[in-house]
């Protein structure tokens, strides 16, 4: 398997070979791609092979020493531990990984959640904004044809389902009997205990002394992160409905039972933070102009799109591209990231408890919408595994899509008030999303 390449010339090239390394450095120096988004890497970099002593024909050899400065690679060797001082950013993996990489157009992004691909030195802030330049750089090795854009038409060609009216013939409830044990039914139980708490009730008094008593900065970033918050809570409040539609379509009572509370949940979501605003804010703030260009991508665009294409595709890849975009980045990484972000910031200050009271019930709702949506996706890629490998391209694109986002709350601010922290929030993100691929038991 490792032994030869198709290179894109006519003789076949020893995979990591001297001859082999010298063809990607012409590859990269000749790739517009690379020379458009490595423009601002200006850095040595390290792409370490873990097993390398039984594929490198180097003894001293650790992997390969790239040094990189504005789009264009001046050296291409083999590293050497010698190396490691001088590069700025160490990636490491087994070999298998790196061909596997290099072979399909993996992002290195999504390899790194994956826990395939570790960062052994450096910063995962650098490399979130790099993601498109190191893909170049492996997409630029000589390698056998990539498979990313097949697999892509593939996953439109598969999302060619319809939804429509159909008549009933039987219920549930008469015949077999709802399954109590079944796992939604055992989220419904949850959401009847924990879920009833009602914005309304809750205290906003205090909130408003501590308001009139933060700085300009510190206003504007509570006032930042709300804005996002009331926005996606109405964004998801209004798109669900097409997803219990198909699962109503689909005659799962089971797991409709519980979408009922997930729907209700969401617009109690949406009146807190209108609540917060109305008790608490002397005036209304222009929220809007916080949606910045990747929010507005994907909460905007990508959100409703993927849910809205459920009305006329109610396929399973159209499924899971709508619980993709939902459940895995839109709850599963940014919300919950940024909930637990917000809280903290509050906690650790003590100010605003009405809100602090307010983000634990959210927190405890999400959960349980979170653990829904691996529950639906499971069931889906085990009917229909030969969509793994496209839902993990479309998590590729979405991941990217939050990582934006991450890097664009902090983009306004030299010292974000309340001390938080950009490299915090990526990391929590990054954890957040492998612990959902782990539950998923997602390979490469």
């Amino acid at each position: 398997m490792f032994n030869t390449f198709k290179r894109k010339q006519d003789e076949p090239a020893t995979i990591f070979s001297k001859k082999w390394i010298d063809d990607w450095k012409a590859a990269i120096n000749s790739s517009d791609e690379y020379k458009a988004h490595g423009a601002g890497w200006n850095a040595p970099l390290i792409l370490k092979v873990t097993d390398s002593h039984k594929f490198l024909n180097n003894p001293d050899a650790i992997g390969f020493y790239l040094d990189l400065k504005a789009g264009v690679c001046d050296e291409l060797r083999y590293a050497s531990a010698k190396d490691e001082p001088n590069a700025d950013a160490i990636l490491s993996a087994v070999a298998e990984t790196w061909i596997k990489m290099i072979e399909s157009g993996k992002d290195p992004l999504m390899m790194l959640m994956k826990g395939k691909l570790k960062l052994e030195k450096g910063s995962m802030v650098l490399l979130s904004t790099q993601t498109k330049a190191a893909k170049a750089l492996l997409d630029a090795a000589p390698a056998v044809e990539k498979i990313k854009e097949s697999a892509n038409n593939a996953y439109t060609e598969k999302s060619n389902g319809s939804s429509g009216y159909t008549e009933h013939t039987s219920f549930v409830s008469t015949t077999r009997g709802i399954d109590f044990d079944s796992f939604p039914m055992k989220l419904f139980q949850k959401a009847k205990v924990f879920g009833i708490w009602n914005p309304a009730d809750i205290s906003f008094e205090k909130d408003r002394e501590d308001w009139k008593k933060l700085t300009a900065e510190e206003k504007k970033i509570i006032i930042h992160l709300s804005a996002l918050f009331m926005a996606g809570e109405e964004a998801v409040t209004l798109d669900l409905l097409p997803l219990i539609r198909v699962i109503a379509n689909e005659k799962r009572i089971e797991e409709e039972i519980f979408l009922t509370s997930f729907l209700w949940e969401e617009a109690k979501h949406t009146e807190f933070f209108s609540r917060f605003v109305y008790k608490v804010m002397e005036q209304k703030p222009d929220f809007e102009s916080f949606h910045t260009h990747f929010y507005k991508i994907l909460f905007y665009q990508k959100l409703p799109s993927a849910l809205q294409a459920l009305e006329n595709d109610s396929s399973p890849a159209s499924q899971l591209r709508a619980s993709g975009t939902y459940n895995m980045i839109v709850e599963g990484t940014l919300a919950e990231t940024g909930y637990e972000a917000y809280y903290r910031m509050l906690a650790e200050n003590n100010i605003l408890p009405g809100m602090q009271e307010g983000i634990i019930k959210l927190k405890q709702d999400e959960s349980r919408h979170i653990a829904y949506g691996i529950y639906l996706i499971n069931r889906l890629l085990s009917e229909n595994p030969d969509l793994i490998e496209l839902f993990e391209l479309e998590l590729e694109t979405l991941l990217t899509d939050a990582t934006n986002i991450i890097h664009e709350i902090f983009e306004p601010y030299e010292v974000v008030p309340f001390g938080l922290k950009k490299e915090w929030f990526l990391d929590f993100a990054i954890k957040q999303f492998q612990n959902r691929l782990e539950k998923l038991n997602l390979r490469v």
